[in-house]
């Protein structure tokens, strides 16, 4: 269900930092009134002294996730400060990875009452006034590590507490919706905040793997922000910059039980606009790239066109066998070397369109 954020009263729990932090500056920008609350008081301060410095409505409140009296007094004091909550969001949490076998037990319990007990706790204290009222929304941080957790295998103790988040969303999206109250999930990918950075580790060396750590692929905590502050607008329940999450989502299922996927070709059409200085050096380019695109076995049509009456602007039609086919296309030399020049030219507008469509058969036409 679609969330009205303008003078919405919302709290975020874990909003010292990170992208706790870029989600209440943008909650607050959307208008609505946010209380910060986080283990670190003074974190929390900064964040809502930064939302009032610029205009906005915000407080901040110290606490702990893992106490309940923690909650109920940040509960009690948005009431009396701000009125009854409209939006809670639960987003503290922590991460430990490492050799596993070398994982003391006490440590994967701590995480399981952290991540996954704090969530619960604040929906028990938050949630019973918003079912009485028929109103409200319980955003819950879970991970792509839930998703996809074999892609960082030393993660399991977090990837355990995450992927029980999204069950966990998910029952309580389906217990909620005959009451008015609805849940948002949030799934983050890899982000450059100090959660993801710095990381406990059990047992491995820190050198290493802060070696192997590419900071500059790492979302940034206002993507997640702007993208959370959408789903909430739109009633979006699933949140998540994972490319193609989708896809690897249903790739997996495919994978796990040993069915084959439907074959389903794949029709990409649309305009693609550049600055007109550029319009030679991009059809010479396009020549190039639709003639390397053409020997790949995948590709069933690859066309273009330009606009006589507009330089610069580029019509487009690919037709691939399967999805695969065009990521592979997207990977290969000749699809990147196109993508880094329409870098160098840009800004660049593309106006794509990807249409899968069934099996499909030649048609002869009549004498």
């Amino acid at each position: 269900m679609t969330v009205e954020l303008e003078n919405a009263v919302v709290v975020v729990i874990g909003g010292g930092e990170g992208i706790g932090a870029a989600g209440a500056i943008a909650l607050a920008a959307a208008g609505a009134w946010v209380v910060v609350a986080d283990i670190d008081a003074r974190a929390a301060e900064m964040t809502a002294l930064g939302i009032t410095q610029t205009g906005g409505q915000a407080l901040h409140v110290a606490c702990d996730i893992s106490r309940a009296a923690d909650l109920a007094r940040l509960h009690r004091t948005t009431t009396e400060n701000f009125g009854a909550v409209d939006v809670v969001w639960a987003h503290a949490g922590r991460a430990v990875a490492g050799m596993l076998e070398k994982v003391g037990i006490e440590e994967w319990a701590g995480l399981m009452d952290l991540n996954c007990g704090g969530v619960v706790r604040t929906f028990l204290e938050f949630g019973p006034p918003m079912i009485d009222r028929g109103h409200g929304q319980l955003v819950i941080t879970s991970s792509s590590l839930a998703l996809f957790p074999d892609q960082v295998p030393i993660a399991a103790p977090y990837v355990l507490t995450k992927s029980a988040l999204v069950g966990l969303a998910r029952s309580l999206r389906a217990y909620l919706e005959p009451t008015g109250v609805g849940v948002t999930l949030l799934c983050p990918d890899a982000t450059h905040t100090r959660h993801a950075t710095e990381v406990p580790l059990i047992g491995l060396d820190r050198t290493a793997f802060d070696a192997e750590l590419d900071t500059a692929k790492l979302d940034k905590p206002e993507d997640v922000a702007d993208a959370l502050v959408a789903a909430l607008r739109q009633g979006d329940f699933f949140v998540s910059l994972t490319p193609d999450v989708g896809t690897r989502m249903l790739d997996d299922v495919h994978r796990f039980t040993g069915a084959p996927r439907s074959s389903r070709a794949l029709v990409m059409s649309g305009c693609l606009r550049v600055n007109p200085r550029h319009h030679d050096r991009v059809a010479a380019a396009m020549t190039q790239v639709v003639a390397e695109s053409r020997k790949e076995p995948d590709n069933l049509a690859y066309a273009w066109s330009a606009d006589l009456d507009q330089p610069g602007v580029f019509h487009l039609f690919e037709h691939w066998s399967t999805r695969e086919g065009l990521e592979r296309h997207a990977a290969s030399t000749h699809g990147q070397a196109f993508l880094d020049l329409l870098k160098e030219v840009g800004p660049v507008e593309a106006d794509l369109h990807t249409h899968e469509v069934g099996a499909t058969q030649s048609l002869t036409l009549p004498d």
